[in-house]
């Protein structure tokens, strides 16, 4: 039997800010509300922009293309999160 691995979007790895309700009125008089989010903290801890800005400088997980989505495997996030907690914990 194999397992299979789960994977991950950005939104599950950064932090995604808080966001509150707001109401936009179309020229034809419709309204719209976009619902308020609350802030939730990713996997990383990191924004996105951050985990953007470490994949293009080598230092965190290139993304898996299936189609148009970037992905990740949850396996590899946590192989990657245990070997930056050994070195850090080792630093100090």
């Amino acid at each position: 039997m194999t397992l299979i691995d789960q994977y991950l979007r950005m939104a599950d790895l950064a932090n995604q800010p808080a966001r509150t309700a707001k109401t936009y009125t179309a020229k034809s008089g419709q309204q719209r509300t976009v619902t308020a989010k609350s802030a939730k903290r990713g996997i990383t801890g990191f924004s996105a922009k951050h985990i953007y800005h470490l994949i293009n400088e080598g230092k965190f997980l290139a993304p898996i293309k299936i189609g148009r989505a970037s992905l990740w495997r949850l396996s590899d996030i946590n192989q990657w999160l245990e070997s930056h907690n050994t070195t850090k914990s080792s630093e100090v």
